[in-house]
């Protein structure tokens, strides 16, 4: 079966050390691979932790929230929904010949500049995981199931 361009991206990432492999909720390593909750993986990765887990505040949240629709606005993606959480984002956006990572690299680039410009993040430190989830939505009904998960599924 041949797909045509995706109709959108559910793109996620998180917060730095607030969601370890192995976590209770399950994760994602990059790939796609999904990993159970594990007691040895959470060990693993906290030997490598050196910074106490980071949560957003409400103040920042609003300003990763406004980012992510400025950046969107400003490249001619639409943006479909979006959640900023304390430990993660989300958003589901079309970015036409663009890929996901491209995305969520300018969103996370931009969300970083604008909170240490308003001294809410310490220019020092780093407020995102390397990576995160970009998973391509190619029917309507994928694009709408995303969509409900990022308004209500949280």
């Amino acid at each position: 079966m041949l797909f045509s361009d995706p109709l959108g991206y559910f793109i996620t990432f998180t917060v730095r050390n607030s969601w370890l492999h192995g976590d209770e909720r399950g994760s994602y390593r990059k790939g796609g691979e999904f990993i159970p909750p594990s007691p040895d993986w959470i060990r693993m990765d906290l030997s490598n932790v050196k910074e106490p887990p980071l949560l957003l505040s409400p103040e920042q949240r609003t300003i990763v929230a406004a980012t992510i629709e400025e950046v969107c606005a400003f490249r001619g993606w639409i943006l479909y929904e979006q959640n900023v959480r304390t430990n993660h984002v989300h958003f589901v956006v079309a970015a036409k010949n663009v890929k996901p990572e491209k995305v969520m690299c300018d969103i996370k680039a931009m969300a970083t500049r604008q909170l240490r410009e308003m001294g809410l993040f310490p220019k020092d430190k780093k407020p995102w995981t390397k990576h995160g989830s970009t998973i391509y939505l190619f029917t309507e009904q994928a694009l709408a199931d995303a969509r409900q998960y990022v308004r209500e599924g949280q």
